[in-house]
């Protein structure tokens, strides 16, 4: 009687293929889906910047320095706030700039989960 070796995988060998392809497919996947929410993060950040830098940019030019304001932006996505107070100086007379501590907060996100960013500079109000 002839023996014959039999070629292929038995079945164990293939269960354990599987478990092992089925837990490195797990972890590629929560891998790929946490980078994709941190890009989304980014994105938001990067627009927050953008709109705090362009009304800090606006003080001064298109607004006073002195009126504080606030608004929505991106349709109702992000919010924002301006915020000035005169500071503290030792020169004083009519031909005196008066600076102020300007700030900027704008926030986003959906509830529990809000972000925010805040950016400040000073600016220098004209004399009257």
């Amino acid at each position: 009687m002839a023996w014959h070796r039999q070629c292929g995988f038995s079945l164990l060998e293939v269960l354990v293929a599987f478990s092992i392809l089925a837990l490195s497919l797990g972890v590629l996947m929560q891998t790929f889906s946490l980078s994709s929410r941190n890009i989304g993060i980014s994105a938001d950040y990067a627009k927050a910047l953008t709109l705090a830098e362009s009304k800090l940019a606006e003080v001064g030019d298109l607004t006073a320095v002195t009126e504080p304001a606030a608004g929505e932006a991106l349709e109702g996505a992000f919010s924002w706030r301006l915020d000035s107070t005169p500071m503290a100086t030792e020169y004083a007379g009519p031909s005196a700039v008066l600076p102020h501590r300007v700030t900027v907060a704008v926030e986003w996100g959906p509830p529990g989960q809000r972000r925010n960013l805040s950016l400040g500079t000073i600016k220098l109000e004209a004399p009257q």
